[in-house]
């Protein structure tokens, strides 16, 4: 029997879980030819939402936990929750309620065409906060010009991933992966599904702008080194540009020394520019190197202080097998 695991990043979503799980069950039932994993990733909650998990445990034995000791980020979070469970399909499925459960028999029939090994769920509308939406269409848009390889736009990474990408991106020693770009970026085969995602459920979006602007730079500098090569484009023809009003003015100065001025304000604008551009080279650069300096301390997605029912392939009995007690990894 296909074995699919359905891998939930959360953190302070006591408010959701319940909901979220009638929600999925309901669907998940539906679909008796498929055994199914649910697997929560609690990155460290305060709210209750582990111990709401914990209940529904005993009375599910589908589902498992990846408790991390920490809070990671949602990124190296996320990562892990969808890099740790086997099986032969992962579905990723945020736990806000904004992307809807319902559409995972669509996913699961799409991927079952053999066509492509990911399936993403791509908003084709949202009833969220309607410039926020217009911002990431933009943002996504921008990403795709800039990118070395086709990109998919507008989705959370919601969608369904064969084993085999998993295991591809295992192998990977980013430990602040963009996942959708490098799904993009390795050359697997893609498609898309659409639908319109819904408001968040119920709480507050933990997704602040810092954290909004710190992961479209993520996005940018994993997938264009098109920004670098902008920067050096820019530095040339200033250079070349400066040099020739240079000539211009010196020249200027020498056929009509009394009637020509340099001005201070002149020489002002001019440096003021500059110095712009000079920040603005430097503060991209400096992006592109402390991304550099982050993977190479190699650091693990996260450490996790216990791990429950999550599905393992077994090798030697060529079938998953799920680990049953509650232990420390």
């Amino acid at each position: 029997m296909t074995h699919i695991a359905i891998c939930i990043p959360c953190y302070n979503e006591a408010d959701n879980i319940r909901l979220l799980y009638n929600r999925l069950a309901a669907t998940i039932d539906q679909c008796q030819q498929y055994q199914f994993s649910i697997v929560f990733a609690d990155n460290r909650s305060t709210d209750g939402t582990l111990e709401i998990i914990k209940d529904l445990i005993e009375h599910d034995s589908r589902i498992g936990i990846i408790e991390n000791v920490s809070n990671f980020g949602f990124v190296r979070s996320s990562a892990n929750a969808l890099l740790v469970p086997d099986a032969d399909a992962s579905i990723f499925l945020m736990s806000d309620l904004q992307d809807p459960p319902e559409l995972i028999p669509d996913l699961i029939e799409r991927w079952n065409e053999g066509t492509s090994q990911v399936i993403f769920a791509v908003r084709r509308s949202s009833n969220e906060n309607r410039t926020l939406f217009i911002c990431k269409k933009f943002y996504y848009s921008l990403l795709a010009k800039l990118s070395e390889y086709p990109m998919v736009r507008n989705t959370t990474g919601f969608g369904i991933y064969d084993r085999t990408v998993i295991v591809a991106l295992r192998q990977c020693t980013d430990s602040y992966p963009f996942i959708k770009g490098l799904v993009c970026a390795i050359g697997f085969a893609w498609d898309t599904i659409y639908y319109t995602s819904d408001n968040r459920n119920s709480g507050d979006s933990h997704a602040s702008l810092n954290f909004l602007i710190d992961f479209g730079v993520l996005g940018i500098v994993t997938l264009s080194r098109k920004p670098m090569r902008m920067i050096t484009y820019a530095g040339v023809t200033l250079g070349l540009s400066s040099l020739a009003l240079s000539m211009l003015a010196l020249v200027s100065k020498l056929l009509f020394w009394s009637l020509f001025q340099f001005g201070l304000a002149m020489f002002t604008v001019s440096a003021l520019f500059l110095l712009g551009i000079m920040l603005t080279a430097l503060g991209v650069i400096g992006e592109y190197v402390g991304f550099l300096s982050q993977r190479s301390l190699g650091l693990p997605l996260v450490v996790e202080r216990c791990r429950y029912n999550v599905p393992q392939y077994t090798h030697d009995s060529n079938h998953y097998s799920h680990n049953t007690n509650m232990h420390s990894s």
